[in-house]
């Protein structure tokens, strides 16, 4: 197996797994670093002139050529299996169209929903490999990969066989959740016996055919009520798999409460969030997701209260919620910028919330997350002075270089380098 020594690295920045109670977010920084890569993990961490010394001298030396190094940022709410766009949507809603008319009117998750019945498992997969490389770009090396367009057992089966099918194509690393996003159109009429066949029929065929990790509920107006969402992820945790819920995105609809009340992997979205669900969460340690790109693409709900939450001492992730209708971008820098001016999080708490918390959250804190000696050498190389410049340079921070599992995936081709 490849053992590899990087050094010259102008600057290593990460968290570390033993500081996971510490709410200060503190950050491990070493100037002019070095790594010891073999066997696709992270086998030492120090200076180059440490390192140097000391590795063997047959060991491959590797310039990192002064570039900043950071942990491979961790995706953990993205939705990035449909087909084609809807840009339409995004002109109505900017003309004053809400979520909820658009869906009525039968645009929106429906609309979706429609393609991918028409679609192949093969059209699915090649227009949703873009979207894996340009996240790479920005530095994911881990990513939740949601099904929940398909609605449908059938549509649900093609986006569940399409994460198998992407796998192997992907050098990132994946986590999959089946998602029971609204009731379909063909259902409506008949919405109580939908919620029985997701808890009698489809369920028990993921958790026995391994085809999810997870389970996500939509618990908001028009989609599924609290009662509903409870039944759906006991249903879930009776065969033995976590749960998450998408809440309080357009309202206080009760998922955050429900969220605690189930001890949730997360709670995802929290754009509407009083103290009492705030304690809720930090009371059952339940973990919030955040998804500010979401905000600043709908333009017409709040930003989740994110400084009230992480001085609760609620543990808050930053990810994409990549999606055609109400967050189209790949880019975790740009959700990092977004945080910081509307969230007002510190850089810290911004390396934090996109590498070691969403990481515990996937249940993949032992793998990934930082970088640390025996973990995955999952990281990138970014042509920036220090960490406080990844979201001050907004709209278009790319990675220079990334690896994955200490294999080299991506290297950008950009001729103008900042600094």
């Amino acid at each position: 197996m490849s053992s590899i020594l990087l050094h010259d690295i102008g600057r290593l920045v990460t968290p570390l797994s033993q500081h996971k109670d510490d709410s200060a977010r503190p950050l491990l920084t070493i100037e002019r670093a070095a790594v010891w890569l073999e066997n696709g993990a992270f086998k030492q961490v120090g200076t180059s002139a440490d390192l140097l010394h000391s590795v063997p001298s047959n060991i491959e030396r590797i310039s990192a050529g002064g570039k900043m190094m950071l942990p491979g940022f961790v995706d953990c709410h993205a939705h990035p299996l449909f087909i084609g766009n809807r840009a339409h949507e995004f002109f109505l809603r900017n003309r004053g169209a809400s979520y909820q008319e658009i869906a009525a009117a039968g645009g929106g998750i429906h609309a979706t929903a429609e393609r991918i019945a028409r679609a192949c498992e093969h059209h699915i997969v090649r227009e949703a490999l873009p979207r894996f490389e340009r996240s790479l770009e920005f530095g994911v090396t881990t990513i939740e990969v949601k099904s929940g367009y398909g609605l449908t057992w059938e549509g649900e089966l093609k986006l569940l066989h399409s994460m198998r099918e992407l796998k192997p194509l992907l050098p990132q690393r994946m986590s999959r959740t089946f998602l029971v996003h609204v009731v379909p159109s063909s259902w409506q009429d008949r919405r109580k016996l939908f919620v029985e066949s997701v808890i009698e029929e489809m369920i028990p065929e993921v958790a026995g055919r391994r085809m999810a990790d997870c389970i996500d509920v939509f618990c908001e107006e028009g989609a599924f009520t609290v009662d509903e969402s409870r039944r759906i992820l006991r249903a879930a945790q009776d065969e033995r798999l976590d749960v998450t819920i998408h809440a309080n995105q357009f309202g206080h609809s009760g998922g955050a409460l429900l969220a605690a009340e189930l001890g949730a992997r997360s709670a995802d979205h929290l754009e509407y969030l009083n103290d009492d669900e705030i304690a809720a969460l930090l009371q059952a340690e339940v973990p919030a997701v955040a998804l500010p790109a979401c905000v600043f693409f709908m333009g017409t709900i709040p930003y989740p209260p994110l400084r009230k939450m992480i001085d609760a001492g609620l543990r808050v992730a930053l990810a994409t919620d990549m999606n055609l209708g109400t967050a189209m971008t790949e880019s975790i820098p740009f959700c990092m910028t977004a945080a910081a001016i509307y969230g007002k999080m510190s850089a810290n708490e911004l390396l934090w919330a996109v590498t070691l918390d969403p990481a515990r959250i996937l249940n993949l804190d032992a793998v990934t997350g930082s970088i640390e000696a025996g973990k995955s050498a999952d990281f990138s190389l970014w042509n920036l002075p220090e960490l406080e410049t990844l979201p001050y340079f907004f709209g278009h921070a790319v990675a220079e270089e990334v690896w994955v599992a200490g294999e080299h995936v991506f290297e950008s081709q950009a001729v103008v380098h900042r600094y």
